[in-house]
């Protein structure tokens, strides 16, 4: 036997023995206690980059043998990216077989939040979208379980979460669960309302909730910006003049009837939310508010104008005086 064949012979079997002691490793049990906890690989996330998560999430020490059982087998372009939900004492190689198993990959679906939805609108669609019920939803909404957010901190604490849960569009697994997606619209409503907007809240000495409360209104009484900014000003002068705010939107917040104008009964409603007989703000926002209505009604526009109307063809119209205004109504709403 020649030198050149010993030398591979040697080679080989030095190979062999390292790839039986690798599979040994890959294999060897995780001392972890037993639990469930979720890793989430990134699109575009290389193997170096896999194994260091894998470390600093804890489910291994190794991982320099999971990079080279991993370039050995030519598994590098074998992971997909997304959610898993790993038991915490998985060996290396249970991962792996779950991370290139591209059917382990959770299903997303996109959910869109119309600005200015109720919750109980928001809990409906989601039921729609066959992601978990409305009432399971809602449970989580009213209850606000351990939801860790500084700005809650402003919120009653017998209230729910209406006027949090930010209207946007969203990308969510399908096997979400609420306290999941609500999150989700936590930490938008938190990159929404930056630190400019809510140093301006301070320094005008007002409470987050009853902005949030007023942008509600603002929200389902109009459109465009700068009118939302004039209606803001309106209603804040409103406010501390102890004149009510006459909002239809809190109206058909009590009804539901899904009408522009509510009638004459309506409006003579005894209930909390009814702004034409409670002076004040209602107990609760009757939406969730976009930021635009957010920012109009932290940056209201002043004039001289005490009341409006939209008419049939959605023009606004302003008043200064409640003669003017009942003159308004008679032209273009009677």
């Amino acid at each position: 036997m020649n030198v050149a064949v010993k030398i591979i012979l040697g080679l080989l079997a030095v190979f062999v023995v390292f790839w039986f002691g690798l599979n040994i490793m890959i294999e060897a049990p995780n001392n972890n206690p037993f639990g469930s906890k979720k890793l989430i690989v990134d699109e575009g996330m290389g193997v170096g980059d896999i194994a260091e998560r894998l470390k600093n999430e804890g489910f291994t020490k190794k991982d320099f043998i999971f990079k080279t059982y991993v370039l050995l087998r030519g598994l590098r372009a074998e992971f997909h990216p997304g959610e898993y939900q790993l038991e915490t004492n998985m060996n290396l190689k249970e991962i792996i077989t779950i991370l290139t198993d591209e059917r382990t990959v959770r299903d997303e679906v996109s959910i869109t939040i119309i600005e200015g939805w109720k919750n109980v609108e928001i809990a409906e669609y989601l039921e729609s979208k066959v992601l978990f019920s409305a009432e399971d939803f809602l449970h989580v909404a009213n209850e606000t379980p351990n939801f860790d957010y500084n700005f809650l901190g402003f919120k009653p604490r017998t209230v729910g979460l209406e006027g949090f849960l930010y209207p946007d569009t969203y990308v969510v697994y399908t096997d979400s669960t609420p306290e999941d997606v609500i999150i989700k619209m936590l930490d938008n409503f938190e990159r929404k309302l930056d630190a400019e907007v809510m140093k301006e809240i301070g320094r005008q000495k007002r409470d987050l909730y009853e902005v949030l409360t007023l942008a509600s209104i603002v929200e389902k009484e109009m459109f465009g910006y700068e009118n939302r900014q004039i209606v803001a000003g309106i209603f804040w002068e409103r406010l501390g003049d102890n004149y009510p705010l006459q909002s239809d939107a809190t109206v058909n917040y009590i009804t539901r009837k899904g009408t522009t104008r509510p009638s004459l009964d309506d409006t003579k409603i005894e209930n909390p939310y009814n702004t034409y007989q409670v002076i004040g703000l209602p107990p609760t926002p009757i939406c969730n508010p976009s930021i635009e209505a957010i920012r109009a009604v932290v940056y209201p526009k002043e004039t001289d104008y005490y009341f409006f109307l939209t008419t049939p063809n959605n023009k606004i119209i302003f008043s200064r005086n409640h003669e003017e205004h009942i003159a308004n109504r008679i032209k273009y709403l009677d």
